[in-house]
């Protein structure tokens, strides 16, 4: 596989999305939504995301005026659910919430069914750092003991994420050069089977949401080491960043954005930006978010822009570095 260079990371994001907004479909903004808005999520029903999808749909309705509704559309690594949102009609009334794995599938997958230019960033909604943690099986307590522990493992230590190519999966593999130690990847069909692998002793770690990995490690089922932020999350002030644990550069945080279709009208974009950003910034939906292990954000379109294509860049050297691929 060729893998992607800078260039091509700022090339599949090209010109602004809102440059393309003069050829949007006519209508007046003003009396916008004029039908139920819909938040489609490349994740199945019961997970954080979905949780923070349905917060957010519940707090938007009454301030749009209209019902919105949250669509779950799992697989092919997010590309069904960014794949029908890039080519939805532009009107307003079909966003994607989406995961770090936007720009990921962008990256990596032979034809992931949508370019980054077919969407516009509307706002960064939250964080999503990765959780590490092993198993009870292992002699560990803290990142410093584990990589000790891990050296004298001759076959290697299985780590099981949600898929190949996630975010997981390139930390996973950051993680054990940075170490120097051999991290065997274990990739399962989401979180949950990953976490039920490493109760029943088949595999030593995972890597995914730190608040469903610590649910576990407060019940005393598994320990989280580190988590893949700058700085502690607010509802897990025990444990360290990764960056603490002697290994900046495996901060590799996940995200989650609220993305339209690119010819989206910009009015509606930045409406949008604002209903967001004041939703997931109130403390009731925040204290709700940092729940899940996640860190609210909320901000202006320019700024997600931005945002994004920094994130490319980033994703681009990281997969890269690492060799990952979707396979």
């Amino acid at each position: 596989m060729t893998h992607p260079t800078r260039r091509d990371a700022l090339g599949l994001l090209g010109a602004a999305p809102f440059a393309l907004a003069g050829r949007a479909h006519a209508q007046d903004a003003g009396r916008w939504p004029g039908a139920p808005v819909r938040i489609v999520i490349p994740t199945p029903p019961g997970g954080a995301l979905d949780g923070t999808a349905r917060l957010l749909a519940e707090r938007l309705a009454p301030a749009l005026g209209q019902p919105v509704v949250v669509d779950n559309r799992a697989g092919a690594n997010g590309a069904i659910a960014y794949s029908l949102v890039a080519k939805a009609p532009p009107d307003g009334h079909t966003f994607v919430l989406s995961l770090s794995s936007l720009v990921l599938t962008s990256l990596m997958a032979r034809a992931p069914g949508y370019t980054l230019q077919e969407l516009a960033p509307v706002s960064l909604v939250a964080m999503l750092p990765n959780g590490f943690a092993v198993s009870r099986s292992v002699p560990a307590t803290d990142v410093k003991q584990f990589v000790e522990w891990a050296r004298t493992q001759k076959k290697g230590v299985d780590y099981g994420t949600s898929g190949p190519g996630s975010s997981a999966n390139i930390l996973g593999s950051m993680f054990a050069q940075a170490a120097g130690i051999h991290l065997v990847h274990v990739p399962f069909k989401g979180e949950a089977p990953a976490i039920q692998a490493a109760l029943g002793g088949q595999i030593a770690v995972v890597i995914g949401a730190t608040g469903t990995l610590s649910a576990q490690a407060q019940a005393g089922q598994m320990r989280m080491l580190a988590v893949a932020l700058d700085k502690r999350l607010r509802d897990f002030p025990d444990v360290p960043t990764f960056g603490e644990s002697g290994f900046p550069q495996v901060s590799l945080t996940g995200w989650s954005m609220l993305a339209a279709p690119a010819a989206t009208p910009r009015p509606i974009v930045e409406r949008m930006a604002a209903e967001v950003t004041r939703i997931v910034q109130s403390d009731d939906v925040a204290a709700r978010i940092f729940a899940y292990g996640f860190q609210p954000e909320g901000g202006t379109p320019q700024a997600a822009q931005g945002f994004l294509q920094s994130e490319a860049t980033r994703w681009a050297q990281a997969i890269r570095t690492t060799g990952v691929t979707m396979e």
